[in-house]
C-alpha cells in the first residue's frame, strides 16, 4: 500500500506528511526532507537575510518557507525566492500580492485558510494548495473550527489539494486526514519532540495530556491583536497543539516521518 497522492508528485516528496513551521534552523527540515516528507523553515522570526541564507542552505530540497502576511512581507518573500526556495507557504493574510513573484521564480504556493470560503478564495489568487489549520493546531490559530469539519468542508470547496492541520499527532490521524480527502497532513507537535529541533521545551510535550493545553490572545506586536494561539501553560510561548496526549518520545524526525507512515498504511489497511 503506498500513501503517496498528486501532492507529493508537485511538491517531491515521498510520503504525505509534512512538517509545520516551528523552527528557522535547519537541522528539522532538512532531516524531515531527507526522509521524504516534506519539511518547513518557520521566516517571520527571521531577517530577511537569514531568510535568504536558509533558501540557499535547504531550497533545492523538499522544503517550504513559511511567511506570515498578516503585515506586507515582500522582503521576506522576496528573499526566500532569491534564495532559492521553490515552495513558500503563506499563513495569515491574503496571498494575492504575492503570487505573481513566486509563479515568476516558479515555486509552489501553499496558502493556510480556516474556512471554505477563504480556501476557494485562495485557489482563485493561484495557491497550488491550501492548508486547511483546525482549531486543535498549536501556535498561532487562524480560525475556531476544528478540523474534521473543516477539513471535509474545504476537500468540497476546492478543487487543488487540501493538507490536514491542526490536532494530528500519529499514523491514525495521517489516514483520518485522506479518508477526508485531503493529501497531506501537517504537523507541528509530534515534530518539536525530535532530536533535531532545538526548542528549549521539547521535553514538556512527554509529560502533558491531551488537556493540558490553553489558549490566549496576541497583543499588539508581530501579529493582530486579539489573534489566539495554543500552548502549554508557562513562559516562554511553549507552542503545542491537543495532539501533545499523543507525544510519548523523542525521536529523530526520520523515525518519526518512517512511523507515521506504517502507522497511516496499518490504519488504512483495516478500513
Amino acid at each position: 500500500m503506498t500513501l503517496r497522492t498528486p501532492l507529493c508528485d508537485l511538491l517531491g516528496i515521498d510520503h504525505p506528511i509534512v512538517q509545520a513551521p516551528i523552527t528557522n534552523e535547519p537541522e528539522l527540515p532538512r532531516a524531515v526532507a531527507g526522509a521524504g516528507a516534506l519539511g518547513t523553515v518557520q521566516c517571520w522570526t527571521a531577517t530577511p537575510e537569514r531568510v535568504a541564507e536558509l533558501a540557499a542552505e535547504l531550497g533545492a530540497l523538499a522544503v517550504a518557507f513559511n511567511v506570515q502576511v498578516s503585515r506586507r512581507a515582500d522582503a521576506c518573500v522576496d528573499a526566500a525566492l532569491a534564495g532559492g526556495a521553490r515552495i513558500v507557504s503563506l499563513f495569515w493574510g491574503d496571498p494575492t500580492p504575492y503570487v505573481e513573484r513566486i509563479r515568476a521564480a516558479n515555486a509552489h504556493l501553499l496558502v493556510t485558510v480556516s474556512s471554505a470560503e477563504e480556501a476557494r478564495r485562495a485557489e482563485a489568487a493561484g495557491a497550488d494548495a491550501v492548508v486547511a489549520q483546525g482549531w486543535e493546531a498549536g501556535g498561532h490559530v487562524r480560525g475556531d473550527v476544528a478540523t474534521l469539519p473543516l477539513v471535509a468542508a474545504v476537500v468540497d470547496a476546492v478543487t487543488i489539494p487540501v493538507v490536514a492541520a491542526g490536532g494530528i499527532g500519529d499514523g491514525r490521524g495521517v489516514a483520518a486526514a485522506l479518508v477526508l480527502g485531503a493529501q497531506a497532513a501537517w504537523l507541528g507537535t509530534r515534530f518539536v519532540a525530535s532530536v533535531e529541533c532545538a526548542l528549549p521545551y521539547k521535553a514538556r510535550l512527554l509529560d502533558a495530556d491531551e488537556t493540558s493545553t490553553v489558549t490566549a490572545e496576541e497583543d499588539e506586536g508581530a501579529w493582530p491583536a486579539g489573534s489566539p494561539y495554543r500552548m502549554l501553560p508557562g513562559d516562554g510561548r511553549p507552542y503545542a497543539g491537543q495532539s501533545v496526549g499523543l507525544v510519548r518520545d523523542l525521536k529523530p524526525a526520520a523515525q518519526i516521518v518512517q512511523e507515521l507512515v506504517a502507522e497511516a498504511e496499518r490504519a488504512l489497511g483495516r478500513t
